[in-house]
């Protein structure tokens, strides 16, 4: 999701210039685009294909692109991509809106559809009511737990090797798992002798098929293997064991996220760049709520804390006024959730974090008076006929008086801080109105650490250089100023 929101105008205005062109270049052009889209979430997929289907103006363009981007999640081996297939076959195909080349592949689409639209993932797991080896009824799956629903057959050449390897991952007991093992056939006798070499699950039949779990589950050959979620959400279908141990390992860590890797903090950088120097607080919160809402909102829960807990470790590297104000109302809107991050990780590392940026953000807000601190430092302004541009000494932050003062918080390690100290004549040789006031906070810890902890408790001293813009009667007007 976070790669298309930079690129969506850029393709969308590509797809109309190859409308244009012949059919291979659309086809290519095509290919490139859904390879971009893999492993975003399926809504957003659904909503990208429906984007470009509808941008074709041309009839048979339109069909082109319709039956390609189709053909391409109807053969994807990617789990999940079959749920984009069955959005765009009955959003364009069985509605008529784009017809198929022919009558036959339209009945093999609805087939499609019938088959498949009941069980995709993230959608509820069909409950079905099925029989035990003594004629019980048992409903599946459970609540609270994960389950495996493994339709199988006794002569299906393939469940004889996939059976095994179930078998060896139940005996692992590396799981909390209920597996349901459902026979398909209609033969007790073969039934019963294959129950007695595959132990440690339920297991059940339905030699009637009254419960309809060949529609409600798309069972047309076996075997066929689901993974239900303890809400009962389907994570897991088309699997087999390789592919649920994996499904499994990352279920069951999902706590275990990592954030603010360097791919992901690019690529909020290029988002927000789109914005220049217009940015604005609600702007960052605009981002925030779509985000919130094409994961949370849709039930993607993981999605959700990965890419929220990635922009809260944005805003927290950014030291502009505007990022720093945006966290305010960001943390308190989508951190300060304890029913969303309440594992001892989120607590490690979002929630502490939201604290500290929080804490750091109510040293000196905007539009309060600066503290009434008499600190040492080096005052540079405009030189006049009766005094020096520099001085050194002690000063009451409250009587500042430039318009505009500044007090520039510094170390002399910090290149940035070199820099700037660098560029300070000039700054106040642009305004005669100005004062810049240097405070060395190395030679405060060193001479005078006590007055350095006063202030570090009454200003954000996290990252410096740290500037605070005051006016006449010390009412700080900006925070986190870039004097360069």
């Amino acid at each position: 999701m976070r790669r298309l929101i930079l690129a969506l105008a850029a393709l969308s205005a590509s797809l109309l210039a190859f409308a244009q062109q012949p059919y291979p270049e659309l086809g290519a052009k095509l290919d490139q685009y859904l390879l971009a889209l893999a492993g975003e979430p399926v809504s957003v997929q659904n909503e990208e294909c429906d984007f470009l289907i509808e941008t074709c103006q041309d009839s048979l363009v339109r069909q082109y692109t319709a039956l390609k981007i189709y053909d391409h999640y109807l053969k994807s081996k990617i789990m999940g991509d079959d749920a984009v297939a069955v959005h765009i076959a009955r959003k364009w195909f069985l509605s008529g809106a784009v017809k198929m080349k022919t009558q036959e592949d339209a009945f093999h689409a609805q087939l499609f559809v019938q088959f498949n639209e009941n069980s995709l993932i993230g959608s509820p797991a069909p409950a079905l009511t099925l029989f035990t080896p003594d004629s019980t009824t048992l409903r599946i799956p459970a609540k609270d737990t994960y389950s495996v629903l493994y339709f199988y057959d006794t002569g299906c050449a393939t469940c004889k090797k996939e059976t095994p390897r179930l078998q060896k991952l139940i005996d692992s007991g590396k799981y909390p798992l209920t597996v349901y093992a459902i026979y398909v056939g209609a033969s007790a006798e073969e039934w019963a002798g294959y129950r007695e070499k595959f132990t440690g699950v339920t297991h059940l039949w339905d030699p009637d098929v009254t419960s309809d779990w060949q529609l409600l589950y798309g069972v047309l050959q076996t075997p066929r293997m689901f993974l239900v979620s303890p809400t009962g959400e389907i994570v897991g279908r088309g699997l087999d064991t390789p592919a649920l141990e994996i499904l499994l390992n990352r279920e069951l860590s999902k706590e275990e996220y990592v954030y603010g890797e360097a791919g992901e903090m690019e690529r909020l950088a290029q988002l927000f760049e789109i914005y220049g120097d217009t940015l604005k607080v609600s702007d960052i919160m605009s981002v925030a709520d779509y985000m919130a809402a094409r994961t949370f909102g849709e039930g993607d829960v993981n999605a959700y804390k990965q890419t929220i807990g990635d922009l809260l470790y944005y805003l927290f590297s950014q030291r502009t006024e505007v990022y720093r104000d945006a966290s305010v109302p960001f943390i308190q809107k989508y951190i300060e959730q304890p029913e969303i991050w309440n594992t001892e990780a989120d607590k490690a590392q979002i929630t502490s974090l939201g604290e500290l940026m929080a804490d750091l953000a109510s040293r000196t807000p905007v539009g309060s008076q600066v503290p009434d601190l008499t600190v040492p430092g080096t005052l540079h302004r405009k030189p006049g006929l009766f005094r020096k541009g520099v001085k050194e000494g002690k000063f009451k932050l409250r009587k500042l008086k430039g318009n505009p003062g500044y007090l520039v918080f510094y170390t002399a390690s910090c290149q940035a801080c070199k820099e700037l100290l660098a560029a300070v004549d000039d700054i106040v040789a642009k305004d005669r109105k100005a004062k810049v006031l240097l405070i060395d906070m190395d030679t405060l810890f060193n001479e005078q650490p006590d007055k350095a902890n006063e202030l570090l408790d009454n200003f954000d001293l996290s990252v410096l250089p740290f500037v605070l813009q005051l006016d006449r009667k010390g009412i700080v007007r900006h925070r986190y100023v870039q004097l360069l």
